[in-house]
């Protein structure tokens, strides 16, 4: 875990009862797949590299399911999770390529003292949450993504935030029904969803993010 742990900061008053650990005032709760890891693209190059997908084929991304697009060889969600609990065996957790820009982008966040905590939902297949949480750990390292607490959890209404980021079109629903502040991650699956938006990880789309944590926009 990486974090700045030098001086207290002087936390504004709007941040008073918001407080996490020695310099985090700032609380992101940030989804991991579709957000900062290429999940579908992991899960692409997986079926490839086991002769299971025609290296040509470039599946669709108009659902949030890869089960629901065209071009993926599953012929049913047992398929799909079968598929799914053998790439993880393969280290699909550890492997996976980051969304270009995230590490950076974070590390700033990290420097202005948003405390940031993974959230992801990540133990959905039974029999293997330890080699999950341990490739987890490891890219996140790897990728030098700056985190203060790492959370596996389906239901993310129950862990409140100053702000969410994520791309489900589900869990940001049930966020924004519960009253929390949901950024959505662009992603074609979840273009017809209300802002506020993040295109990218771009030093713009931080200065954006930033500006709203200090004031959330008005329903857009």
């Amino acid at each position: 875990m990486e974090g700045d742990m030098g001086a207290s900061p002087t936390i504004p008053e709007q941040y008073a009862n918001q407080q996490v650990g020695i310099s985090g005032y700032r609380v992101l709760n940030l989804d991991l797949d579709g957000v900062c890891a290429d999940y579908a693209g992991a899960m692409r190059d997986y079926l490839v590299r086991n002769g299971r997908m025609d290296p040509q084929t470039i599946p669709a991304n108009t659902r949030y399911a890869l089960t629901d697009n065209d071009g993926w060889p599953f012929a049913s969600k047992s398929e799909y999770i079968a598929a799914h609990k053998a790439a993880e065996e393969e280290h699909l957790y550890a492997t996976m390529q980051p969304i270009p820009g995230v590490a950076h982008a974070l590390q700033r966040l990290a420097d202005e003292h948003v405390y940031i905590r993974i959230v992801t939902h990540r133990l959905f297949v039974s029999g293997q949450h330890r080699i999950v949480v341990s490739d987890t750990a490891k890219w996140l390292d790897d990728n030098n993504i700056p985190y203060m607490s790492l959370c596996f959890a389906g239901l993310k209404d129950s862990i409140q935030a100053t702000v969410h980021i994520d791309d489900s079109p589900a869990n940001i629903a049930v966020l924004r029904e519960v009253g929390q502040h949901v950024v959505v991650f662009d992603q074609p699956y979840n273009r017809e969803l209300g802002g506020p938006r993040m295109a990218d990880w771009s030093d713009a789309s931080v200065d954006q993010l930033l500006d709203w944590f200090e004031q959330w926009p008005a329903e857009q």
